[in-house]
């Protein structure tokens, strides 16, 4: 095995215990961390290399969350009413900023952080998500899913019964309607038809779900669900 996949698999080895360590679990996802808020600013997770990572606010004195690891299930965290920044940073060093954005957010905002990319070949790369929760009619359920798996340029997805839709890397679908309760999801590489993942997920009338496609295709991959509403 050569030095980089050794450094790899210890890296990942070592992602994988500081995440069990924090209590975090595959696929549950939003159900509540102490402190979650059904409004304000999160992180999403992808970077499989990546840090644990906090993210601060200027118009707070400590962080607004932290250690949130890859593929970490931590949930929204509330914002003052006032333009601020939000910077994304590593674990308990803040001045070792990765991604910084200005925002003024309502009461009712809420915000996702992507962390994604790696350290070898993309660099690790942040990017601002402004979660708009369409409104809610006849019961449906939203899904969407977040594309931040290396080696997968574009994914494409199918929801339920809804028809394929193609997810650039770094990017996201819009809110998916879909009938609620077991809804399987479905993802591929599009250039050559890889499986990504493919299987059900819970969904409760009304509300909104995030699907977070996070890792390396073709080393790992892990679907991370997320409770927007």
């Amino acid at each position: 095995m050569s030095q980089f996949k050794i450094f790899r698999c210890t890296a990942l080895l070592c992602t994988l215990m500081t995440f069990a360590a924090c209590g975090g679990g595959g696929g549950g996802g939003g159900s509540g961390s102490e402190g979650d808020s059904s409004y304000g600013v999160r992180a999403l997770h992808a970077a499989i290399d990546g840090v644990p990572v906090d993210i601060t606010s200027s118009a707070t004195s400590s962080p607004v969350l932290t250690q949130q690891v890859f593929a970490g299930t931590k949930g929204y965290r509330s914002l003052p009413e006032t333009t601020q920044t939000l910077s994304i940073t590593r674990s308990q060093t803040a001045s070792d900023v990765m991604g910084s954005f200005v925002v003024t957010p309502a009461s009712t905002d809420r915000y996702s952080i992507l962390f994604y990319g790696d350290n070898a070949t993309f660099g690790l790369k942040t990017r601002l998500i402004t979660d708009e929760i369409p409104a809610t009619s006849g019961g449906d359920a939203f899904v969407r899913v977040v594309n931040a798996v290396t080696q997968a340029a574009e994914v494409s997805i199918v929801v339920g019964s809804s028809p394929s839709e193609t997810v650039p890397f770094g990017e996201n679908s819009a809110y998916i309607p879909t009938a609620p309760g077991a809804v399987n999801v479905s993802a591929v590489r599009t250039v050559d038809g890889a499986m990504i993942r493919s299987g059900p997920i819970e969904t409760k009338p009304g509300k909104a779900y995030t699907l977070l496609l996070a890792g390396q295709l073709g080393y790992y991959v892990k679907s991370v669900l997320f409770a927007d509403s």
